[in-house]
């Protein structure tokens, strides 16, 4: 017999026997017989919902936190604030150090499991699911339906998660049984693609509209529309036009993102013909609670695929999630690296805001008509970065004694002196920076505090679709204005649509009759707009600038504040306070990033063993 799989992928995709029992007389997920999963539509539907489990969660506190570490870390969105950040052997670029890690690279499972091992287990799962379900007997037309669309959407949301890391993978379209079908050669991007897309498709068809409320939270047909946009664009994209053996600086595909496109322009038609669905691009006025809110419901307008697990996970979780990644010590209370580490938003992405000139439209900061003033330089900023970050001098809260809090990350500020002084922070370097995001102001009891709203996982809302279709139409066509056959927006107007909602008005015609300009703009204000939610790491490499981002020795960058009263520690009101400011490295946030990263490496464990395993280039 052929060498097998070993690893996480012989455990979890095909069933062999190492370390694991066999997944339905003894399953590691559920613990139930075959009797039991094929009993009626409750136990079929129990056993696909496990899946679910599986999903990444970003937005949830559990007790393997990896190390305080968030996925921008790993990209130029965050520095980490913990000594022991799991980010640091990926930024070091040592990702073949550990067979795996419990953070990003590798397939282990160790406390909780990496995004790539519970990709596996879910996609086991749904193929069990796909494969037997007309084992079940009773099912109506409909329950069929509901549980193989939900089994061919998460088939291919977790497959996708493969190849976005990975590139081309071997087709997962069966249970394996360990007899030598498993060592399956690996196919190109394209190839892997066009493969889930027929996944999506199924999906788009068989899902319902909508759920009932006990049953919110499972993909519908707009959810699968929407993931369709998305995957059709990063198949566009630079990166994935490179093939199994080489990794250059490639392209759009401009055909596939005509289909991208296409597939975006109907979600959007699909939600304007549809209002009684209630989905939409919410108002200015709401964007703050487009990140958090009162729950429940459990859910807002905007959001077409998300991940609710964390609501039947308890409060206490939840409000850790916030402490363990946000907050800073003043606010954290605890002991510990409960007390003091967080992940601090970087100057790398404070820059990428857009400024108000002096004609009242807004420019990137570099542009001589955005008049930036790098000692005021707050001022007049998108309105998109008051939401989103804390900055030096801000008041943010209260203390237990109904007194203001500040931010107080300036030279000798108590939070800045804490990062230095503290053992559990004192070999990491702030930013002079906290997310605000996702956070709400009030006092600085963290458990009664941060009860008070809601965060969840959403992997694709409103916003992203005309930003998809923005990148897409421009990328297709070449040009600003053209429209894509059959759509209703061109990338202008579809990106215009998303800086009006925030108030900054259409791109000044300077930048859009520029095509380099212009696709900087799109980029721009996709990183903005969807800024710290899980998009930038896989942005930047499917466009293939990375290795530019991170050339230097510290790409990573902070603010130097210093204030210019000298006695600043006897200001009661430090938002009054003036700076001094200097654009700094944050030394120990170094990104080792060379071409072969741009896709990660098989395990030398699953390289070695596979006679039809083609490693990834330069690894």
């Amino acid at each position: 017999m052929k060498k097998i799989w070993v690893g996480m992928i012989a455990i979890c995709i095909l069933g062999i026997h190492t370390g694991c029992e066999d997944f339905l007389d003894k399953s590691p997920d559920m613990g139930l017989s075959e009797d039991d999963v094929y009993k009626d539509y409750a136990s079929i539907r129990g056993f696909m919902d496990r899946a679910y489990n599986f999903l990444d969660n970003f937005h949830l506190y559990q007790k393997y936190n990896n190390g305080r570490t968030y996925i921008g870390a790993i990209s130029d969105e965050f520095a980490s604030l913990y000594n022991f950040t799991e980010a640091k052997p990926i930024n070091s670029g040592s990702w073949l150090s550990k067979e795996g890690t419990d953070f990003e690279i590798g397939n282990s499972n160790k406390n909780g499991g990496t995004s790539i091992w519970k990709a596996y287990q879910g996609i086991r799962i749904v193929n069990r699911v796909i494969r037997d379900i007309d084992m079940v007997s009773g099912l109506t037309e409909q329950q069929k339906n509901e549980l193989l669309g939900q089994s061919h959407f998460l088939r291919a949301w977790f497959y996708f998660q493969l190849i976005n890391r990975y590139g081309g993978m071997p087709i997962f379209d069966k249970l394996f049984v360990g007899d030598g079908d498993e060592d399956l050669p690996r196919k190109t991007y394209h190839e892997s693609h066009d493969w889930m897309m027929t996944d999506i498709e199924k999906a788009v068809t068989m899902l319902p509209d909508m759920w009932d409320d006990n049953n919110a939270g499972r993909p519908n047909k707009i959810a699968a529309m929407s993931f369709k946009s998305m995957a059709q664009l990063y198949d566009a994209s630079p990166l994935m036009q490179n093939d199994l053996s080489s990794i250059q600086i490639m392209k759009y595909d401009a055909d596939r993102a005509k289909t991208a496109a296409k597939s975006a322009n109907a979600v959007l038609k699909y939600i304007k013909d549809h209002p009684e669905m209630g989905y939409r691009l919410m108002e200015k006025e709401e964007y703050t609670n487009i990140f958090y809110w009162k729950a429940p419901p459990y859910m807002q307008p905007e959001y077409l695929w998300y991940n609710r697990s964390q609501e039947a996970l308890g409060e206490y979780n939840y409000k850790r999630y916030i402490r363990a990644f946000w907050l800073a010590g003043e606010y954290a209370s605890g002991t510990g690296n409960d007390a003091v580490a967080y992940n601090a938003p970087t100057q790398n992405m404070v820059d990428i805001y857009e400024k108000q000139g002096d004609d009242g439209l807004y420019y990137p900061i570099t542009h001589m008509k955005a008049s930036y003033d790098d000692q005021h330089p707050y001022d007049k900023r998108d309105p998109r970065f008051y939401n989103n970050i804390l900055y030096p001098g801000n008041k943010w809260g209260e203390n237990k004694s109904g007194k203001d809090q500040y931010i107080t990350t300036y030279v000798g500020g108590n939070m800045y002196n804490t990062v230095i002084n503290n053992n559990q922070t004192n070999k990491r370097q702030q930013t002079g920076y906290l997310c605000k995001k996702f956070l709400w102001e009030g006092a600085d009891q963290w458990k009664e505090l941060y009860g008070l709203n809601r965060v969840i996982t959403v992997y694709i809302r409103v916003a992203q679709i005309y930003l998809d279709l923005a990148e897409a139409s421009f990328e297709a066509t070449g040009s600003v204005t053209t429209k894509v056959e059959g759509c209703d927006y061109s990338a202008l107007e579809a990106i215009n649509i998303i800086r009006n909602r925030v108030g900054i008005g259409n791109v000044p015609s300077d930048i859009y009759n520029d095509s380099d300009a212009f696709r900087q703009a799109i980029r721009r204000e996709r990183t903005v707009e969807l800024m710290f939610e899980n998009h930038r790491w896989w942005d930047i490499r499917r466009w293939m600038i990375a290795h530019e981002l991170f050339t230097g020795q510290y790409p990573i960058k902070g603010i130097e504040a210093t204030p210019k009263n000298k006695d600043h520690a006897k200001v009661a009101d430090k938002s009054t306070l003036e700076f001094t400011f200097k654009t700094i490295d944050v030394i120990p946030e170094i990104r080792v990033f060379e071409m072969k990263n741009y896709w990660y490496p098989f395990s030398m464990n699953d390289a070695a063993s596979l006679n039809n395993l083609e490693q990834n280039p330069g690894w």
